[in-house]
């Protein structure tokens, strides 16, 4: 899995077009996400992640479309596809090799000791504080955000 995300971190450098950032960004998310859903013994700790990553990757998606809406792809080459896909094969079966049977034991053991050392009660008013400045902040944002100076297109004369 860490060949595999190695290979994407590759591709978003070598990609040209926003597109191709935005695909492998998205890709990559998805895989720390089930890598840690299979490490984690708290599985909404992945599932948050990724819905978080996946509303901010939507919003740099419109973001980024209304930019470059003429822009078009380059042609990809076949030579490129193949080699991309066989060096994901690759990749897929030297983990498959690598990972023996208990190999995960003892990183979800050190896992969930760490999520259950973060999340003791002596963390509680950090996280009060935390939640409650993400929240002014938020609302900060959007009190002084002006409708007719958007950072997108306006839609009015």
């Amino acid at each position: 899995m860490l060949t595999l995300l190695a290979l994407l971190g590759g591709l978003f450098l070598a990609s040209n077009t926003p597109h191709m950032l935005i695909s492998s960004l998205l890709l990559s998310t998805l895989l720390v996400a089930i890598v840690l859903g299979m490490v984690d013994s708290f599985p909404w700790l992945a599932y948050m992640l990724f819905l978080i990553f996946l509303g901010g990757v939507l919003i740099l998606f419109t973001y980024i479309s209304s930019l470059s809406s003429n822009h078009l792809f380059s042609e990809v080459k076949l030579e490129i596809i193949a080699v991309a896909f066989a060096l994901t094969m690759i990749a897929l079966l030297t983990c498959q090799m690598e990972a023996g049977e208990g190999s995960y034991t003892s990183i979800e053991y050190d896992m969930s000791m760490f999520m259950k050392e973060l999340f003791t009660p002596i963390f509680y008013p950090l996280y009060l504080y935390l939640f409650t400045y993400l929240l002014i902040t938020l609302l900060y944002v959007v009190t002084i955000m002006k409708v007719y100076y958007a950072p997108l297109r306006s839609m009015g004369p």
